[in-house]
């Protein structure tokens, strides 16, 4: 398999998949994971911080996902959790 092919089989994982390939340190999980969820995040930033800080909130998001993804347990479904992450990220900024 080319690894075009193996990313585009990412792109029709789920979340729970994702996650628990980059849990295991599979980075193209991971990468997948945050561009799939990276629009809804970079609204949820510009929401709390407005447009001109909405980068800087969104990138701290992402880096606190990347950070943290180790002690998400699946009790809540990703989309919760990371939206909860790029919230207080925002209100960090």
């Amino acid at each position: 398999m080319t690894p075009t092919g193996h990313r585009q089989a990412r792109v029709g994982s789920d979340d729970t998949e994702l996650v628990a390939s980059a849990q295991h340190g599979d980075r193209d999980a991971l990468e997948a994971l945050l561009r799939r969820h990276y629009d809804r995040l970079y609204a949820v930033c510009r929401g709390v911080v407005g447009p001109s800080d909405a980068d800087d909130a969104t990138q701290a998001a992402m880096m606190s996902i990347v950070g943290g993804l180790a002690r998400f347990d699946g009790r809540a479904r990703f989309s919760t959790w990371s939206h909860r992450v790029a919230v207080n990220a925002s209100l960090d900024e």
